[in-house]
């Protein structure tokens, strides 16, 4: 990667309910190993594969 240009964002989507080490030990592992800024996490606002999810849109989005 050309160090004249800043690194790329990372966006990891999930339903974070709620939010746990796993998902910010992964968020800092994709960071590292792909050199990234940052890395931003995206609640899913209704994940299609699972039940819904125990806490609300707006209390996910304050987690993360």
């Amino acid at each position: 990667m050309n160090s004249d240009r800043p690194h790329p964002l990372g966006l990891l989507g999930g339903t974070f309910d709620p939010i746990h080490d796993g998902h910010l030990e992964l968020a800092r592992e994709v960071r590292a190993a792909l050199a990234l800024s940052a890395v931003r996490l995206l609640p899913a606002g209704d994940p299609p594969h699972r039940a819904a999810p125990v806490a609300t849109a707006l209390q996910r989005l304050a987690m993360v």
